[in-house]
């Protein structure tokens, strides 16, 4: 009986501890848009006309959620459910019963890439930070970063994913895929997103990335002579001329004097305080949601995962004091 006792104290104690993954889940909880997000996906969810009842929907979202947060697989998704006192409180589920298998998490994740609802969610997300103020649409930053893909042959067809390319960045060379990003100069959240392969050329994109409300777009050296392209937005659409800051190659201010590259240098540095902006969404894709390399194959999948990284990037950074106070 003491030991019963001892050991139900012991499991309330553990649950009032405060933990790093216990206070992000409560921020993902509280920054999350559910109604909307769920009033999105229903239609398209299981009716249960037949067979079994589907398990709850928002059941299945918040276990997605916690999937695409933490960059786990199916079974361990589900595993880890079951065994974390934090995910299973966050999902609301007190019973290995009540969670759904490793194969009906990947069907309700394929259900969500067939309806194209990924891409919904993440432009929902936009439309919810431009009412709030936080995407102003008077200038654009422009940039990209690659998502690795296993390069490994050692499958069932012997071959490496058909639709992702290799590219040289520097002096290393990457496959995978590309993420291009238009965000906007003052918050640094997404506005618009593309996902290429990695060959595709920055500049090619460029127009593809802007919402035609720019008097600004702002991009590196990769992106010099974008506004000499056939498909480029010269004007935005109050016809006001958009104004391209893009920065120098380094190679273009060798030959000036030392006064001249002194006064270049200065103009590029403010470009590139600017620009800086959109490593911070990088950062949280990368580094706090350690998205660095896809486990899917395929165009579709990957467009799919990436809308919804966005999508909770774009949440998380417009939760930093700087942008609610």
């Amino acid at each position: 009986m003491n030991k019963q006792i001892s050991q139900s104290t012991l499991n309330d104690e553990l649950s009032q501890v405060r933990t790093k993954k216990k206070e992000f889940l409560e921020q993902i909880e509280r920054i999350v848009p559910w109604g909307e997000w769920l009033s999105l996906i229903k239609p398209c969810y299981y009716k249960g006309e037949r067979g079994n009842k589907p398990y709850d929907l928002e059941l299945m979202l918040r276990i997605y959620l916690i999937q695409n947060l933490y960059d786990l697989a199916d079974e361990a998704t589900v595993n880890e459910v079951i065994d974390s006192r934090a995910f299973s409180d966050f999902c609301g589920v007190d019973s290995s019963n009540q969670v759904p298998d490793g194969d009906t998490l990947g069907r309700f994740r394929n259900l969500l890439i067939k309806n194209e609802l990924q891409d919904k969610l993440f432009k929902q997300v936009v439309d919810l930070l431009t009412e709030r103020g936080l995407i102003l649409k008077k200038g654009t930053i422009v940039d990209f970063t690659i998502i690795s893909a296993p390069s490994s042959t050692k499958n069932a067809n012997r071959q490496r994913d058909p639709e992702a390319h290799q590219v040289k960045k520097g002096n290393m060379w990457y496959f995978g895929y590309k993420a291009h990003a238009g965000v906007d100069e003052k918050s640094g959240l997404v506005h618009t997103l593309k996902v290429t392969p990695a060959n595709q050329h920055d500049v090619t994109m460029t127009s593809e990335l802007m919402h035609g409300d720019e008097e600004r777009l702002y991009g590196d050296s990769g992106y010099l002579g974008a506004d000499k392209r056939e498909n480029a937005i010269l004007k935005n659409q109050s016809g006001k001329k958009i104004k391209y800051i893009i920065n120098r190659r380094p190679s273009q201010t060798k030959d000036l004097s030392a006064r001249a590259k002194g006064q270049i240098k200065r103009r590029e540095r403010e470009k590139s305080s600017v620009r800086a902006k959109v490593e911070h969404v990088f950062a949280v894709i990368k580094k706090q949601l350690r998205y660095r390399k896809t486990r899917y194959r395929g165009l579709r999948k990957q467009t799919a995962k990436l809308n919804i990284m966005f999508a909770l990037a774009n949440l998380i950074l417009a939760d930093r004091p700087c942008l609610t106070a």
